[in-house]
C-alpha cells in the first residue's frame, strides 16, 4: 500500500494509493476513526475502516486538482501526465481547499511551515500576465493546489503584507490576475462580490490590490479561521461536486451534472441548518440571474464542516458573464426547465419553487425585494467603485443587465 499520506490540518487522516487497475483507493486510519472530533472528508466517504474504491474515492481527490489549460500548464511543469490524477496531488497537494493537505508517503507536513515575504516588485512579476506560469506554481517548491480553471494563488496576508505559504503553513487569501480572454474580469468579480455583500448575501471580504501596475482580485478565504494573534488555521470544506461524488468534469447540468433541485435536497438531508440555507442558496439563484452569471455551477458551492455539523459555504466566484458576447448565455443549472435568459417565464420560476418545496408566492416576493435592493445598491456602489478600480464599460455592462433582469419581478 504506497502512496501519499492524507492529513486534516496536521493530523493524517489516511491513505490514497493506486490498485492494479491505477483507479484510485482511500482508507481512514484507525487512529483518526478513534478521534471523538474526527468527521469524513466528504458525505460520499463516511468515516468507516473498510476501503474506497476508485468510484468512491476519486471524485473527492481529483476536485482538488486544477481544471482545464491551466492544469495541462502545471503537469507540463512539474513534468507529470495532465490524466495522473495521483502524481499532480503528489506534487501541488499541499495546500488544497478547506483543511486537507496530501503529501508523498514518509514526508508528513512541517508541523509550523513558514511564510515567504512577498514584495510588490515579485507579485508584480507574477501577475503581470505576459508568461504562462500559472500563479501556483510560480515560486519553485512551493506546493499550492486549487481546484478550477482560473489562475489562482493562495497567499498569507497580515498587516497589508502578502507571504506564500510553504511546508503546512496555511493561507489566509487567494488571489486572481487579470484575464487574458475576457477584459476586467478583476473588476466584474470584484463588483459582484462587493455587491452581493450590500445585498445581504454572505461572502468574504474582497478588494483589489492597486499597490501594483496590474490590479489583481484579492478574497479572503471562507475556509479559514483567523485568530487574535492574526493567524489563522483551516475549516474543512467540500464543493457540491465532492459532495455528491462527481467529477469536475459533470459540474454541469447539461454534462450529467447537478441540477438546483439537486443542490436544494443536498442541504434538505445533510445540513446542520436546512432552512436558512436553503433560503440562502435560493437568494443565490436570485442574484446570479440579476447580475447574469450563467457559470454558476455546482463546483462554485460548498459545505463548511465545523465539528460534526455541516453548514452551506459563503458564496465566491460571483461575475457577470452575461456581460462578455463570447460566452454562451445559457445558465449552468436550469430554472425550471429552461437555462436561457432570455426565454425564462414566470412558469420557469414556479417550477423552480415547486421542485425545491417552496411557495411560489414566497419565491417571486423574495425575488422582487432582491431585484429592487440589486439595482439601487449596483448603481451606488457603481459611482464610487469606477472612478476607484476602472471598469467602466464592464460594470455599466452589468449594471444594464441588473436593470433588464430586475424589470423582470416588477
Amino acid at each position: 500500500m504506497k502512496g501519499p499520506a492524507v492529513y486534516v490540518n496536521e493530523t493524517e487522516a489516511g491513505k490514497l494509493w493506486a490498485d492494479e487497475k491505477q483507479q484510485f483507493v482511500f482508507q481512514y486510519s484507525p487512529d483518526y476513526l478513534r478521534m471523538p472530533d474526527s468527521h469524513p472528508l466528504s458525505l460520499p466517504l463516511p468515516l468507516q475502516t473498510a476501503v474506497f474504491d476508485g468510484d468512491r474515492s476519486r471524485p473527492f481527490f481529483s476536485n482538488l486538482l486544477p481544471e482545464g489549460e491551466l492544469r495541462d500548464i502545471i503537469a507540463k511543469i512539474v513534468q507529470v501526465s495532465q490524466k495522473n490524477d495521483m502524481a499532480l496531488l503528489k506534487k501541488i497537494g499541499g495546500e488544497c481547499a478547506g483543511a486537507v493537505s496530501v503529501f508523498p508517503e514518509g514526508i508528513p507536513p512541517d508541523s509550523g511551515g513558514t511564510y515567504i515575504p512577498l514584495s510588490h516588485e515579485e507579485l508584480e512579476s507574477m501577475t503581470a500576465g505576459e508568461t504562462r506560469i500559472p500563479l501556483l506554481v510560480s515560486r519553485r517548491g512551493l506546493r499550492l493546489s486549487l481546484a478550477g480553471a482560473q489562475d489562482k494563488m493562495p497567499v498569507f496576508i497580515k498587516d497589508g503584507d502578502f507571504f506564500l505559504p510553504s511546508g503546512n503553513a496555511p493561507s489566509s487569501h487567494i488571489i486572481k490576475s487579470r484575464n487574458r480572454y475576457f477584459d476586467d474580469m478583476v473588476q466584474n468579480e470584484a463588483f459582484c462580490m462587493m455587491l452581493a455583500k450590500a445585498v445581504g448575501l454572505p461572502v468574504p471580504h474582497v478588494f483589489i490590490c492597486k499597490n501594483i501596475c496590474n490590479p489583481v482580485y484579492v478574497i479572503e478565504r471562507y475556509d479559514r479561521m483567523r485568530h487574535p494573534d492574526g493567524n489563522v488555521s483551516r475549516i474543512h470544506q467540500e464543493d457540491f461536486c465532492q459532495a455528491m461524488g462527481l467529477l469536475s468534469r459533470q459540474k454541469y447540468q447539461s454534462e450529467g451534472g447537478p441540477g438546483l433541485t439537486d443542490c436544494f435536497d443536498l442541504l434538505r438531508k445533510h445540513s446542520s441548518r436546512a432552512m436558512p440555507d436553503r433560503k440562502r442558496l435560493m437568494e443565490w439563484v436570485i442574484f446570479n440571474y440579476l447580475t447574469g452569471n450563467a457559470d454558476a455551477h455546482a463546483k462554485n458551492i460548498s459545505l463548511l464542516y465545523q465539528g460534526k455539523k455541516i453548514y452551506l459555504a459563503p458564496f465566491y466566484d460571483l461575475v457577470s458573464t452575461l456581460v462578455y458576447p463570447a460566452l454562451i448565455p445559457k445558465m449552468s443549472m436550469k430554472i425550471g426547465k429552461e437555462n436561457r435568459f432570455g426565454f425564462l417565464q414566470l412558469r420557469h420560476w414556479e417550477g423552480f419553487a415547486q421542485g425545491i418545496d417552496i411557495k411560489p408566492a414566497f419565491l417571486f416576493s423574495e425575488a422582487a425585494e432582491m431585484a429592487e435592493k440589486v439595482k439601487k445598491e449596483s448603481v451606488k456602489l457603481a459611482d464610487g467603485f469606477i472612478p476607484r478600480y476602472g471598469g467602466q464599460k464592464i460594470i455599466e455592462g452589468i449594471c444594464d443587465i441588473i436593470e433588464k433582469h430586475a424589470a423582470f419581478f416588477d
